[in-house]
């Protein structure tokens, strides 16, 4: 799915379910403030039914309730899904005065840039909704023409630019649809998002 978030930022996401299985668990929020986007991935644990309803229950939550803060809102998520089956998820706000990102993200899910440079940023262990450790908030400042992806275990983790070097002039929506293609792992749900930064 194609997002028109701003004149200088094209976002998309694709994601597919579990082999086997109709619904998801993964989920993607995308929402502007003013000058602040946020962009989120979520994992939920296990497949199916069950663990979609729990997806849902986290992106209307996660779009009432986001601030510039993610890991303020990360805590509040935590206590929110609190007895459920828990899930993963990588939070970022990109400010659009700035050019700042930050992200922070608790369980399998990753936030790599391409571009000028190659950075990965990790999250911490745990589960969200059962145990936290300490979030960690992590800061770039993206640069013109930088592609960023968030992306949920279902795709494999390690791959690098020259695996798929199209990454760098494709279209957000191309790559996105690719990542799941090229990289994912059947027994699992998958999902991509990709924004590319103008600037």
């Amino acid at each position: 799915m194609c997002t028109k978030v701003s004149d200088n930022l094209d976002c998309a996401f694709f994601g597919r379910p579990c082999f086997g299985e109709r619904f998801s668990g993964d989920t993607v929020i995308i929402d502007k403030r003013e000058e602040l986007v946020f962009i989120a991935i979520v994992d939920v644990l296990g497949h199916g039914h069950d663990a979609y309803l729990v997806a849902r229950q986290i992106e209307d939550f996660l779009k009432e309730n986001w601030s510039h803060d993610v890991v303020a809102t990360l805590h509040q998520l935590h206590a929110e899904i609190r007895g459920t089956r828990g899930a993963a998820a990588g939070l970022s706000v990109l400010n659009l005065e700035t050019s700042e990102l930050f992200y922070t993200g608790v369980g399998n899910t990753v936030l790599r840039v391409f571009g000028s440079r190659s950075i990965r940023l990790c999250s911490t262990e745990g589960i969200i909704g059962s145990h936290l450790r300490t979030p960690i908030e992590q800061k770039l400042e993206l640069t013109k023409s930088d592609v960023v992806l968030l992306y949920t275990d279902g795709i494999k983790a390690h791959f690098e630019i020259n695996d798929y070097p199209q990454i760098l002039y494709e279209s957000p929506n191309t790559i996105s649809r690719n990542m799941v293609r090229r990289f994912d792992k059947l027994h699992d749900d998958a999902t991509c998002v990709v924004f590319r930064y103008k600037q």
